[in-house]
């Protein structure tokens, strides 16, 4: 088959398929990434999840073959509820109790700097980029107060783009970040105030 026979037919197959002009809305699930409780000094609470990503409207952009943006993505929930809700249950899988009213629990924070899926395009194949990216801010019972930042990304590449797709790659990334920010958060509450490299001293 001659180069411009696929061209056209990968054209019109992601055209019919859904499309990269048409705007998406998305269900994110989880799968769990902690496999064992471990023993902290304190239990948690998960004060808050903020967005402070400039647009926080979408959750990511289609692209035509050429490059430009085409569409938008956007979650069947709030990103801040889903985002917060997946930190609980990584707590929980470690073995956290979870304690909003105890005044010994340590309380924490997370600031959501970028969540992002979008395709870098070329012709016959479509490269997905994705990553997550957020502050959080620890707070001791004593008062002590830490804060670090963590970023994953992960890429792929796909021949055909789908809205499953965009989804796949926001799972994994997120994935990538619990495994990081969620077992540091575990050391540092293990730590009993002794920060662990990477953490800031707030107060």
């Amino acid at each position: 088959m001659k180069i411009w026979h696929m061209i056209i037919l990968l054209f019109f197959a992601e055209l019919f398929a859904g499309c990269a002009y048409m705007d998406s809305t998305l269900t994110l699930a989880h799968t769990p990434v902690l496999e064992k409780a471990v023993s902290t000094p304190y239990p948690v609470f998960l004060e808050r999840v903020s967005d402070r990503r400039p647009n926080q409207n979408r959750i990511g952009c289609k692209k035509s073959r050429y490059g430009s943006e085409s569409a938008d993505l956007f979650l069947d929930v709030r990103l801040t509820d889903w985002f917060g809700g997946v930190i609980n249950e990584e707590f929980q899988r470690a073995g956290l109790s979870l304690a909003p009213n105890d005044p010994l629990a340590a309380r924490i924070v997370v600031d959501l700097l970028n969540f992002f899926v979008e395709p870098e395009a070329n012709f016959g194949s479509s490269h997905l980029f994705a990553i997550v990216h957020a502050e959080v801010t620890v707070r001791l019972p004593q008062g002590t107060t830490f804060a670090r930042r963590f970023a994953a990304h992960t890429d792929e590449t796909f021949m055909l783009v789908t809205d499953g797709s965009y989804a796949k790659m926001l799972e994994e990334v997120m994935m990538n970040w619990i495994a990081e920010a969620v077992v540091e958060i575990l050391r540092l509450l293990q730590s009993q105030a002794h920060a662990s490299a990477g953490w800031r001293v707030l107060s």
